[in-house]
């Protein structure tokens, strides 16, 4: 009976503590925001996917990093993977992929055990990444798979998974288990761990600058070179590269820029921000907060100005060159 009494009083305490904790968000002085922006336009219909590469609407029309794309719809339930050489990528969750050309004739599906959740496509080899954590290369005129590789399995995977690289005779895969895989003439040469997270730890950022491999998940941020890797432990929302600087945000609020060494050469708190997405305009940063503010920083990071949104962030997102959609509305950037 002492031991249930015990029990209640923990299970009390616990409850109290958790009722007392009040989520803080981003809250700006007045003096600090610049003014308050609207929203600059409409969609046909809302965001029910969205990826690093783009997002589609529940009619299927798809919005790349340039805008609505013309001309193209795709099947119900079918998700846009990306663009190459003006031929479309998409999947669905039953395991089928098309790719379509831009006046929307399939050149090419096929079926697959599970949905492919990233593609690249150069000349006839399309590079995969299904979501069970297999890796496929295969050549869309013979439909002869070169190459096909099952990793560990995964739990969880975070919605931005990386898109593979072509690089001259090399093609460089993002796992879902967070690794990087390097392959030549049809064969796995090296993989390298870029973390190793149980749950959500899929590779959300690849890119080749100069002959090294950039590389990230949601706590690792990986420098890959023929001088040796580099590695640095971020808790990462979202990361680009402009020019000589790679710019990181996150998730506690922090906005971070690094040289292409990995060194870091600046970084400003903003408290209790919940980051959303950025990208670089006019050479302006752009940050979207997701309770409803834009943080707008120039690139010698001397001039910060915070702008309050007609909305808050909260509905399926993606930021593409000059705007930021979200739901069934966008906000230019100006």
């Amino acid at each position: 009976m002492k031991k249930i009494k015990i029990l209640f009083i923990f299970l009390g305490v616990v409850f109290l503590v958790g009722c007392s904790t009040k989520r803080e968000y981003f809250n700006p002085a007045d003096e600090e925001i610049i003014g308050k922006i609207s929203v600059g336009g409409s969609l046909e219909n809302k965001i029910t996917h969205a990826t690093i590469s783009g997002a589609t609407l529940k009619n299927g029309m798809i919005i790349t990093k340039n805008g609505l794309l013309s001309g193209i719809k795709l099947d119900k339930n079918e998700k846009f993977l990306g663009k190459f050489d003006g031929f479309i990528i998409s999947s669905n969750f039953d395991g089928n992929l098309k790719i379509r050309d831009k006046n929307s004739n399939e050149i090419f599906s096929q079926q697959f055990p599970t949905q492919i959740v990233s593609a690249a496509l150069k000349s006839n080899l399309l590079a995969l990444v299904s979501a069970d954590n297999s890796i496929f290369l295969i050549d869309i005129y013979s439909k002869q798979i070169l190459l096909t590789q099952k990793f560990d399995n995964i739990y969880a995977i975070d919605s931005r998974v990386a898109t593979p690289l072509f690089l001259y005779d090399t093609i460089v895969y993002p796992t879902l288990d967070g690794r990087v895989v390097i392959v030549n003439k049809n064969s796995i040469t090296q993989d390298v761990f870029v973390s190793t997270e149980f749950f959500f730890n899929n590779i959300i950022f690849l890119e080749n600058i100069g002959g090294n491999i950039y590389a990230a998940t949601n706590t690792n941020l990986v420098l890959i070179s023929p001088n040796g890797n580099k590695r640095l432990s971020e808790n990462i929302k979202d990361i680009l590269i402009h020019g000589d600087r790679i710019y990181v945000l996150r998730k506690d609020g922090i906005f971070k820029v690094f040289d292409l060494n990995l060194n870091e050469i600046f970084q400003n708190k903003f408290k209790f921000a919940i980051f959303s997405a950025m990208t670089i305009y006019n050479n302006y940063i752009y940050i979207f907060e997701k309770t409803g503010y834009l943080i707008k920083i120039d690139l010698d990071f001397k001039n910060t100005q915070i702008y309050r949104l007609s909305d808050e962030l909260d509905e399926r997102s993606f930021i593409g060159f000059d705007k930021f959609y979200y739901d069934n509305k966008f906000f230019e950037l100006k």
